[in-house]
């Protein structure tokens, strides 16, 4: 099978693309990646058998135009580029990963010439766009993404779901039901999973190193976990937090001033993004993951990755309490604190620190979790299944 992946990504850091990809390719498929990105260069690359083509936009977000704007000239740049490669390759599917949804009309050529589309559904782009932009001076404009997100439905052969809630909102807002399926974010077990922590457990840590991997932004409540640093410093003997993420204009304009002006400059380590497959060394050598998450209307229901991954290596973390994360874990297999309240995120850090085998029992909890309701088996044969169901016997 000849399968194209297509979005607004950088692969190397897209676990869910990648593990579509590489799955793929041990299958024996031909599998190609058209990658738009914000950051220098267009490249041509190979990795574990993915070809990797990358073009570029300005990444230069802010404002709601802004976004549109953007996401337009990447629609206007994979038009061009994938009707190429479509007539060299032929693709027998072209899998598109929103946001945007609308992206999927680049194929058009492509769907005219027999390839099948699928639109996969990481984020619902109308719970984003307000949770971005709140307010009712964006209505116009929320009622555009609600209807990009219906005809880009219509225009596709089948349509994946992060999770169940995705689906029935989606629902709710008259999108048809018959196209979807449900296929849940999973960690490459490779790369993510207890032994790689197991073999550094006899290693000597010289600080109490919180990590959070993932996205700068407002409704990660990074800003509440720096908020609690001088609330913790007197309580946990060299702490440190690590916050991987790109230095974007939230953290140019929000964390970074914060950190200054709480004087915890010694106690924060900002690290630039990184591949995935570089993640997993750097959870091994922490101590306890963090998701400080916001609620909004699209963080309540978006599964959040990151805490699989914890769980997977084996790494105790603490949340906010999210319904989404509630659906994830039982209470006794993390701990909760409120969303916003910094001082409840210190009690449970200082909690931990002071209980190792509170942190362990966690742990292994959340792990057995994990391995019971949310590995990645079951969901990549769902996938199978569907490009089964697309193009008979080319998988």
């Amino acid at each position: 099978m000849k399968v194209c992946m297509v979005g607004v990504f950088d692969y190397l850091n897209d676990a869910r693309v990648k593990a579509y990809a590489e799955a793929l390719v041990k299958k024996g498929s031909q599998v190609d990646v058209l990658e738009v990105r914000s950051s220098e260069g267009i490249r041509v690359a190979e990795k574990n058998g993915v070809r990797i083509f990358s073009l570029r936009v300005s990444g230069n977000r802010g404002s709601s135009l802004a976004y549109f704007f953007e996401y337009g000239l990447a629609l206007i740049k994979l038009f061009s580029q994938l009707t190429k490669k479509n007539f060299q390759n032929r693709y027998d599917v072209i899998h598109f990963h929103n946001m945007p949804d609308f992206l999927v009309f680049s194929a058009l050529f492509a769907r005219l010439t027999g390839a099948k589309i699928i639109l996969d559904i990481h984020d619902a782009m109308p719970e984003v766009f307000i949770s971005k932009f709140p307010g009712k001076k964006y209505a116009i404009l929320l009622a555009l993404v609600r209807l990009e997100e219906k005809i880009s439905v219509m225009f596709s052969d089948a349509v994946i779901t992060a999770n169940v809630h995705f689906r029935a909102n989606m629902q709710n807002r008259g999108v048809n039901p018959a196209k979807f399926v449900v296929v849940k974010n999973f960690p490459d077990p490779d790369l993510f999973n207890s032994n790689i922590r197991r073999g550094t457990s006899g290693a000597v840590h010289e600080q109490f190193t919180l990590i959070f991997p993932g996205t700068l932004a407002a409704r990660y409540g990074l800003d509440v976990a720096i908020r609690a640093l001088p609330l913790l410093q007197d309580r946990v003997k060299s702490l440190k937090l690590i916050i991987i993420g790109p230095q974007n204009e939230y953290y140019k304009s929000v964390l970074l001033p914060l950190v200054h002006e709480l004087n915890v400059a010694g106690m924060v380590e900002f690290k630039p993004p990184m591949p995935n497959d570089q993640i997993p060394a750097q959870l091994a050598q922490a101590d306890l993951g963090i998701y400080p998450a916001m609620p909004d209307s699209h963080m309540t229901i978006a599964i959040p990755g990151k805490l699989l991954e914890f769980a997977a290596m084996g790494l105790p973390f603490i949340s906010s309490r999210l319904r989404i994360v509630e659906e994830m874990f039982d209470d006794g297999s993390l701990l909760f604190f409120e969303p916003g309240n910094e001082k409840e995120f210190a009690d449970c850090v200082v909690r931990l620190y002071e209980n190792p085998a509170m942190r362990a029992e966690i742990a292994d909890l959340a792990e057995q979790t994990y391995n019971q309701r949310h590995s990645g088996g079951s969901e990549l044969q769902k996938y199978w299944d569907l490009l089964e169901e697309l193009a008979p016997g080319r998988l």
